[in-house]
């Protein structure tokens, strides 16, 4: 079981969560491969993809919608259809809070199986948050390692 985190972020929050659920995963004993949709080309991250059977998009919410790079990602795999994928969105906000949402809604709509809710925080996460967003890894783990 691998797992694939992908994200954007405009002003750090969103990379923090990435991290926290990175570390969540890898303490579990799940590998994990982040990309950064600032410093990765789509097609960059396609062959992780195909590799992994978690997929962990982090994206914040920009004028009450997803940013435009994730959108630019999400369009990229939906094309693809990778199929027995465990998905997983999570994303920060300052008031509109619908980028996550979004996110989620698109990995559903592939079939993809969410067992964790999508996790979607406001301003800067916290020392608690981000425990949290450890714990929800080490589940997101539990349900890798489960696949066959």
């Amino acid at each position: 079981p691998r797992a694939l985190i992908v994200y954007d972020t405009m002003w750090g929050s969103t990379r923090k969560m990435a991290l926290a659920l990175q570390e969540g995963l890898e303490n579990s004993g799940v590998p994990v491969t982040m990309k950064s949709l600032q410093e990765n080309h789509v097609s960059q991250i396609v062959p992780e993809l195909l590799t992994s059977k978690l997929v962990l998009v982090g994206c914040p919410t920009i004028n009450n919608g997803m940013l435009p790079t994730i959108g630019e990602f999400l369009t990229y795999i939906k094309g693809l259809r990778p199929k027995k994928r465990i998905g997983f969105a999570f994303g920060s906000y300052g008031w509109g809070g619908q980028g996550a949402k979004e996110v989620a809604a698109i990995l559903q709509g592939m079939g993809w199986e969410m067992p964790e809710d999508t996790v979607n925080l406001q301003y800067v996460p916290g020392e608690e948050e981000l425990d949290n967003l450890k714990e929800v890894g080490q589940r997101l783990a539990g349900a890798v390692k489960a696949v066959k």
